[in-house]
Protein backbone atom coordinates (compact mmCIF):
# COMPACT_ATOMS: atom_id res chain seq x y z
CA UNK A 1 0.00 0.00 0.00
CA UNK A 2 1.30 3.02 -1.21
CA UNK A 3 1.95 5.57 1.96
CA UNK A 4 -0.17 8.84 1.60
CA UNK A 5 -1.50 12.21 3.77
CA UNK A 6 -4.71 12.33 5.25
CA UNK A 7 -6.10 15.41 6.74
CA UNK A 8 -6.71 13.54 10.76
CA UNK A 9 -10.04 12.76 11.97
CA UNK A 10 -11.82 15.75 13.00
CA UNK A 11 -13.34 14.61 16.31
CA UNK A 12 -13.22 16.70 19.11
CA UNK A 13 -12.04 19.69 16.81
CA UNK A 14 -14.27 22.34 18.55
CA UNK A 15 -12.01 22.42 21.43
CA UNK A 16 -8.76 22.54 19.50
CA UNK A 17 -6.70 25.89 18.99
CA UNK A 18 -5.98 26.96 15.22
CA UNK A 19 -2.53 26.11 15.81
CA UNK A 20 -2.83 22.38 17.39
CA UNK A 21 -5.32 21.89 14.18
CA UNK A 22 -2.81 22.93 12.03
CA UNK A 23 -0.43 20.69 12.82
CA UNK A 24 -3.08 17.55 13.40
CA UNK A 25 -4.00 18.45 9.78
CA UNK A 26 -0.77 18.97 7.57
CA UNK A 27 0.51 15.77 6.32
CA UNK A 28 -0.63 13.02 8.63
CA UNK A 29 2.12 10.08 6.57
CA UNK A 30 -0.01 7.07 6.85
CA UNK A 31 1.65 4.03 5.93
CA UNK A 32 -1.12 1.36 5.97
CA UNK A 33 -5.08 1.61 6.54
CA UNK A 34 -7.44 2.43 4.02
CA UNK A 35 -6.82 4.01 0.80
CA UNK A 36 -10.56 6.01 -0.22
CA UNK A 37 -10.61 6.42 -4.39
CA UNK A 38 -10.77 9.97 -5.23
CA UNK A 39 -14.41 11.49 -6.95
CA UNK A 40 -12.73 12.47 -10.73
CA UNK A 41 -14.27 15.80 -11.72
CA UNK A 42 -12.80 19.76 -11.94
CA UNK A 43 -13.28 21.43 -8.35
CA UNK A 44 -12.37 24.78 -7.83
CA UNK A 45 -9.70 25.94 -5.23
CA UNK A 46 -11.28 27.68 -2.39
CA UNK A 47 -11.54 31.32 -2.30
CA UNK A 48 -8.75 32.98 0.03
CA UNK A 49 -10.55 36.12 0.21
CA UNK A 50 -10.65 36.93 4.15
CA UNK A 51 -8.23 34.65 4.77
CA UNK A 52 -4.74 35.34 5.88
CA UNK A 53 -1.42 33.28 6.37
CA UNK A 54 -1.82 31.52 9.57
CA UNK A 55 1.72 29.41 9.34
CA UNK A 56 3.93 27.11 6.89
CA UNK A 57 6.04 24.13 7.39
CA UNK A 58 7.20 21.59 6.06
CA UNK A 59 6.09 17.96 5.50
CA UNK A 60 6.99 14.40 4.33
CA UNK A 61 4.14 13.55 2.42
CA UNK A 62 5.15 10.01 0.40
CA UNK A 63 6.81 8.38 3.63
CA UNK A 64 10.14 8.16 2.20
CA UNK A 65 11.65 10.12 4.73
CA UNK A 66 12.57 13.63 3.01
CA UNK A 67 10.01 17.06 3.95
CA UNK A 68 8.93 17.88 -0.11
CA UNK A 69 5.64 19.43 0.92
CA UNK A 70 5.09 22.87 1.83
CA UNK A 71 1.76 23.14 3.66
CA UNK A 72 0.73 26.70 4.38
CA UNK A 73 -2.58 27.56 6.65
CA UNK A 74 -4.42 30.27 6.01
CA UNK A 75 -7.38 30.94 8.73
CA UNK A 76 -9.88 33.60 9.11
CA UNK A 77 -11.63 35.15 11.50
CA UNK A 78 -14.68 32.12 12.06
CA UNK A 79 -11.66 29.56 12.33
CA UNK A 80 -12.11 28.19 8.83
CA UNK A 81 -9.24 26.89 7.67
CA UNK A 82 -7.28 26.68 4.15
CA UNK A 83 -4.37 24.55 3.50
CA UNK A 84 -2.55 24.63 0.68
CA UNK A 85 0.35 21.58 -0.31
CA UNK A 86 3.10 22.04 -3.06
CA UNK A 87 6.11 20.27 -3.85
CA UNK A 88 8.75 22.33 -5.92
CA UNK A 89 6.25 25.08 -7.59
CA UNK A 90 3.66 22.87 -7.99
CA UNK A 91 0.73 23.75 -5.87
CA UNK A 92 -0.78 20.47 -5.76
CA UNK A 93 -3.37 19.69 -3.22
CA UNK A 94 -5.79 22.62 -1.15
CA UNK A 95 -7.66 21.85 1.83
CA UNK A 96 -10.94 23.23 3.80
CA UNK A 97 -12.29 23.13 7.13
CA UNK A 98 -15.22 25.56 8.06
CA UNK A 99 -16.05 26.07 11.67
CA UNK A 100 -19.16 24.30 12.65
CA UNK A 101 -19.98 22.62 10.01
CA UNK A 102 -19.31 19.25 8.94
CA UNK A 103 -21.33 19.58 5.22
CA UNK A 104 -18.76 17.97 2.27
CA UNK A 105 -19.56 20.66 0.23
CA UNK A 106 -17.86 23.02 2.99
CA UNK A 107 -15.02 20.50 3.78
CA UNK A 108 -12.78 18.76 1.89
CA UNK A 109 -9.66 18.00 -0.12
CA UNK A 110 -8.98 18.43 -3.83
CA UNK A 111 -5.85 17.26 -5.61
CA UNK A 112 -4.35 17.87 -8.75
CA UNK A 113 -3.27 14.25 -9.84
CA UNK A 114 -1.03 15.03 -12.89
CA UNK A 115 0.60 18.65 -12.57
CA UNK A 116 -1.75 20.01 -15.26
CA UNK A 117 -3.56 22.91 -13.34
CA UNK A 118 -6.94 20.98 -12.79
CA UNK A 119 -7.61 19.88 -9.39
CA UNK A 120 -9.54 16.52 -10.98
CA UNK A 121 -10.10 14.84 -7.17
CA UNK A 122 -11.78 15.53 -3.99
CA UNK A 123 -11.30 13.41 -0.93
CA UNK A 124 -13.62 13.70 2.48
CA UNK A 125 -11.03 15.41 5.24
CA UNK A 126 -10.78 12.13 6.82
CA UNK A 127 -9.52 10.42 3.60
CA UNK A 128 -5.65 9.11 2.24
CA UNK A 129 -4.28 11.30 -0.27
CA UNK A 130 -0.11 11.30 -1.38
CA UNK A 131 1.89 13.17 -3.11
CA UNK A 132 1.38 13.19 -6.75
CA UNK A 133 3.89 11.32 -8.73
CA UNK A 134 4.17 13.88 -11.00
CA UNK A 135 5.87 16.09 -8.35
CA UNK A 136 8.74 13.85 -7.55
Amino acid sequence: MKPGIRVASRAGRSAQSPAARFWIMSCIVTLGGYTHFATAGQFTPPDLDGFTQHSQREADGDGDGTKETLITQYLNENGDSIVSMSTGNHLWAWSLETHGNDSSVHNYVIRDSDCDGVFDEVYGLDDKFHVPDCVK
